[in-house]
């Protein structure tokens, strides 16, 4: 009899083994197969975009981007220079000024990311594509022009980027430059509602 019913059990499991597995058994999706198509709209490809005019620093223009009391210099974006680009990107121009009053300017860009994991997909980064020259007015290439990963930024790492990044990326993406320029007044000013709760 024991025997007998081992027989049986054995049966059983070559019967559940030899069974066809379904796709809703698994968590992955197996039969999505994905075309050139959606692949080439997956990747990332950057625009060619010319940098813009030379700004003039001493124009109204200018918002200032609040980092923090200790924060020794004085980041200011221009709000005109603020646009989205073909490939989706956030262009605009920065000038982080010394203590001494000296301009730097930077002709940036901002990727944010649709996902936060990582995968094949590009993550979130900036980039800069020109220097300021305030003696001759014009933009210089930086010779390691790359995109640089956001991650570490959120950390203090790059106390200025940080809040432009919770401007622009954080909740989606504004599709307007009217749109793109309000978010920056509300999140990454002094008196901002995101930075007045912050504090408290």
């Amino acid at each position: 009899m024991r025997r007998i019913l081992l027989l049986a059990l054995a049966a059983t499991a070559l019967q559940v083994s030899a069974a066809p597995r379904h796709d809703k058994d698994t968590l992955e999706n197996t039969r999505y197969q994905e075309s050139e198509a959606d692949k080439a709209a997956r990747e990332f490809k950057e625009a060619d975009v010319a940098l813009p005019a030379f700004p003039d620093t001493k124009s109204s223009g200018w918002f200032d981007i609040y980092v923090g009391n200790d924060f020794g210099k004085q980041p200011k974006i221009l709000l005109d220079s603020i646009s989205r680009a073909p490939d989706g990107t956030i262009r605009y121009v920065l000038n982080v000024q010394s203590q001494q009053g000296h301009d730097n300017l930077t002709a940036e860009g901002i990727y944010c990311s649709p996902t936060s994991f990582g995968g094949e997909s590009k993550r979130s980064s900036y980039k800069v594509f020109g220097y300021g020259d305030p003696v001759n007015k014009r933009w210089i290439a930086p010779r390691k022009g790359g995109w640089k990963n956001i991650g570490s930024i959120l950390s203090g790492a790059d106390p200025v980027r940080g809040p432009l990044f919770r401007a622009f990326c954080e909740d989606g993406t504004p599709g307007s430059q009217q749109a793109l320029q309000q978010r920056v007044s509300e999140r990454a000013g002094k008196y901002s509602p995101s930075m007045i709760n912050r504090s408290k």
